[in-house]
């Protein structure tokens, strides 16, 4: 099948935190007020019986752990962002995407590097393994031909075919998000994108029915 468009991005720490909340938002937030509820009423209940009787433990039970379970309920989407931005700091990589459209599927290739890591350059000879000094033949070597460094940027690709995947596209504030299978999310910035790129990005899902 034909190319439609090719784009690349990379996202910010706020972008990445902006992408998690409007996931939660979109697909967990009915059920969490469903069980809000639910355990409102429990406190409720136990909240009567212990007026009824503030001898009775239950209500005392009862109460304390429906509003443990349901202050619990907001806070852990809270907690598990932060350890989430948390590990993507200590990590330590960028990722540059490209996401390129086609008729029949989606393929996006990830480029990973290290985003603080100081890259040694070695020499190797009949003596062992050296470190290259400035000045010294190989580094003119080097400078003369940068393809004998080795890069070490990984690369993965997945491709999500239409036929086979359920996915929506919503366009907020800053952000195209495209949500794959109601359980993945990518965040395409709108500062990445041209004005001519970013109507033909949306139109492609808009033609799809992937909105």
């Amino acid at each position: 099948m034909n190319e439609t468009l090719s784009i690349k991005f990379d996202n910010k720490p706020e972008e990445i935190e902006a992408a998690y909340k409007a996931f939660h938002n979109k697909y967990t937030l009915r059920r969490k007020l469903i069980y809000t509820v639910i355990y409102l009423i429990v406190v409720v209940l136990a909240a009567d019986l212990v007026i009824r009787d503030y001898t009775n433990p239950a209500g005392y039970i009862a109460g304390g752990l429906g509003l443990g379970i349901l202050v619990f309920n907001w806070i852990k989407p809270v907690l598990i962002r932060k350890k989430m931005m948390e590990g993507l700091a200590d990590l330590g990589t960028d990722e540059l995407y490209t996401m390129t459209l086609y008729d029949d599927r989606i393929e996006i290739e990830t480029e990973i590097t290290s985003a603080d890591k100081e890259t040694e350059i070695v020499e190797i000879n009949s003596r062992g393994v050296f470190p290259v000094e400035e000045g010294s033949e190989a580094a003119k070597e080097i400078a003369e031909n940068p393809d004998l460094v080795k890069d070490e940027t990984q690369v993965e690709k997945t491709v999500y075919r239409l036929a086979e995947t359920e996915i929506v596209m919503s366009d907020v504030k800053d952000l195209i998000l495209i949500f794959v299978n109601r359980s993945f999310i990518h965040a395409v910035p709108k500062r990445c994108l041209g004005t001519d790129e970013m109507l033909a990005f949306k139109a492609y899902f808009e033609e799809k029915g992937l909105i």
